[in-house]
């Protein structure tokens, strides 16, 4: 934990990364714009992101992105009471932190992009009910027949595995949880306007502790020591702690445009922890996350528990993963 949490207090007064945050931003910038300007669909959209952002670096980071061919990402569940099925999402975002090759860190998110219609979307009620709840997945039918002979469940403990991401014109991204767009939805979809009400509150308590949710008071412990260590090394710091949030290792449910989005996925903000300092925090989820890692061949870099997970993902969907090395020497 000494590592990462150092790590990043030091990257909050660091010029040079606020600069790569930033050109990152503006590729995915780019190529949303000549999508749009190009009328594409979601589809398109998303392989363009594909294109400009995989092999970005940034000192101790890598970004890798790959579009995985194959049928859609379909799933089967219960919506109320019958059952139906849909794609769970057309993209996957994949953070993991490591050390010499041993994990450390992991998140993972299930994003289903939207392109608008004078700045409004069109929201499908059940794909919206799927990614908000996560209700028992058939582990015999849909895109986990390969990986699982058994139903599936996850934990979803920070309400943020399940997102969309709300593409408009003429080139932007808005990247909000399932649980907030169900909130401000109304009728058959959102309207910019629903969104900008909601943006102060939306944004209130989105950066918490990706362990909240466990008891471990030794970790929690360990966690405030580190702080106390090197927090008071940096004076910016001090507010971060004061509004009871930091601005790194948290769950966010909301990013206003590509530039909050950026920031938060650089900084550990985006999805649900599958693996964190030595605990697996949901079993099914991080297996999964690691077969479709094992997929885009991230196993190259990081040491993946893929025992008893065989074969290749071979669904349709656009996997984004975030890799940060901090067994690699810092480059001046």
């Amino acid at each position: 934990m000494e590592r990462i949490v150092r790590e990043y207090i030091e990257l909050q007064g660091d010029v040079s990364f606020r600069r790569f945050q930033n050109e990152l931003s503006q590729k995915m910038y780019d190529a949303l714009g000549q999508g749009y300007i190009s009328s594409d669909n979601e589809v398109s959209l998303v392989n363009k992101l594909v294109d400009i952002i995989n092999d970005s670096r940034f000192n101790k980071f890598r970004f890798y992105s790959h579009k995985i061919h194959g049928p859609r990402s379909y799933v089967e569940f219960n919506y109320r009471d019958r059952p139906i099925t849909k794609e769970i999402a057309d993209m996957a975002i994949v953070s993991i932190a490591s050390y010499k090759r041993k994990r450390i860190l992991q998140k993972v998110s299930f994003v289903q992009n939207k392109t608008d219609r004078d700045k409004k979307w069109a929201i499908d009620d059940e794909q919206l009910f799927l990614l908000k709840n996560f209700p028992r997945l058939s582990g015999s039918k849909g895109i986990f027949k390969s990986f699982s002979n058994e139903d599936i469940v996850f934990l979803n403990h920070s309400r943020c595995l399940g997102a969309f991401g709300l593409f408009m014109s003429p080139g932007e991204m808005i990247f909000l949880s399932a649980p907030l767009l169900s909130e401000l939805k109304r009728d058959n979809g959102i309207a910019i306007e629903d969104i900008r009400q909601t943006e102060t509150v939306a944004n209130v308590g989105t950066h918490n502790f990706p362990l909240s949710i466990r008891s471990d008071h030794h970790l929690w412990e360990e966690f405030f020591y580190y702080i106390r260590k090197y927090g008071l090394e940096y004076v910016f710091f001090t507010p971060f702690l004061s509004n009871g949030s930091l601005p790194f290792l948290g769950n966010c449910i909301f990013s206003r445009d590509i530039y909050d989005f950026v920031r938060d996925w650089t900084q550990f903000n985006i999805g649900e922890p599958t693996y964190a300092f030595g605990s697996t925090l949901d079993p099914i989820l991080d297996r999964f996350a690691n077969f479709l890692l094992r997929t885009i061949g991230i196993q190259e870099y990081v040491d993946l528990p893929l025992e008893g997970v065989e074969g290749k993902f071979g669904n349709a969907m656009a996997v984004f993963v975030m890799h940060m090395d901090l067994g690699r020497e810092r480059q001046e």
